[in-house]
């Protein structure tokens, strides 16, 4: 397999092991004699870093499974506050109706919004609370004020609770930052050494042995690059999915179809992650990959792979969910 994109890297290294240990016994089948490379490396290395990539690929998937649980944890305790606001302004209406308190209520928030700009309203919600409950000249009403099954206390332990959810966001987030440039580091020194391996077998072998002819490729074979398919997307409030949908390939090598994602409103190919392996006959995909809480942004690409280990890979497609 042709080492072309982040998903190739493992196959390729899979292809180089096994051909690895083909030249080794064709040198003699003992370590005296097996191949090394730059520096005294070894195939016992070489599996090494395969085992290390494997593992910064899981971790990864660990760290992006982690910041969606955060983040869906976090909006179900915004949903949570944002009912609480609305029966404080209901009950401010209904039972302080006369007094200057409803007017100084703040507004729910749009769930969708910043923290900046999420958190103020609980806070003055908090602070308005806090005035009531003092305010002991209230003609017909004696404070506390008190919401069904919530005081002002579990409220504002409640918004420290939120607090938190959203600081458990930006750790996950960060973690799964540090965990695919961890993966990244690794990237350039694998790739060095498929080059020098092929080299070097074919320089110890000759260009016409069969070693040398079967080496796995590093580069797909020239000229054989299928045309991109156009892809197009929108979200579906319906089913509260992504809908992708993108022309068909006619290449008659055509093998899949691949979707990547990589989160915000620009396609970043380094940190894009696989969403889908589409069947040939299958033009259409619905998601929710990099879209799972409200105002989430998310670009996507679809390549078309041929069996040569040839890609091509669509327009950009930006989707933020509501």
């Amino acid at each position: 397999m042709p080492l072309e994109g982040l998903t190739t890297y493992l196959p390729t290294m899979a292809q180089i092991l096994a051909h690895w240990l083909d030249v080794n016994l064709e040198l003699g089948g003992a370590a005296p004699t097996d191949l090394k490379l730059q520096g005294g490396f070894t195939r016992a290395q070489f599996q090494a870093s395969y085992d290390a990539l494997e593992a910064a690929l899981q971790e990864l998937v660990d760290f992006e499974n982690a910041r969606e649980t955060a983040g869906n944890g976090r909006d179900l305790k915004k949903t949570v506050l944002m009912e609480r606001l609305s029966q404080f302004r209901g009950m401010l209406r209904g039972l302080l109706g006369q007094t200057i308190y409803p007017s100084a209520a703040p507004l729910v928030p749009t769930l969708g919004f910043s923290e900046g700009r999420f958190l103020p309203p609980f806070d003055d919600m908090a602070s308005l609370w806090g005035r009531i409950d003092a305010d002991a000249t209230i003609a017909g009403f004696t404070p506390p004020l008190a919401l069904t099954g919530m005081t002002r206390a579990q409220f504002v332990a409640a918004l420290a609770d939120l607090r938190a959810a959203y600081a458990a966001v930006v750790q996950a987030a960060n973690d799964e930052d540090i965990g695919r440039r961890r993966r990244d580091a690794m990237l350039p020194d694998i790739r060095e050494r498929i080059v020098q391996y092929r080299e070097l077998v074919a320089a110890i072998l000759g260009a016409n042995h069969p070693l040398t002819l079967s080496l796995p490729a590093l580069s797909p074979n020239p000229g054989s690059t299928p045309d991109p398919s156009v892809l197009s997307g929108s979200w579906n409030a319906a089913t509260s999915q992504a809908v992708l949908s993108f022309t068909p390939s006619d290449d008659p090598n055509l093998d899949e179809y691949i979707v990547y994602m990589s989160l915000g409103a620009t396609f970043d190919a380094a940190a894009a992650t696989v969403v889908a392996h589409i069947l040939v006959g299958t033009t259409t995909l619905e998601t929710t990959a990099g879209l799972e809480n409200s105002g989430d942004i998310a670009s996507f690409k679809v390549f078309v792979k041929l069996t040569t280990g040839n890609e091509a890979g669509s327009n950009t497609v930006t989707i933020t969910r509501p």
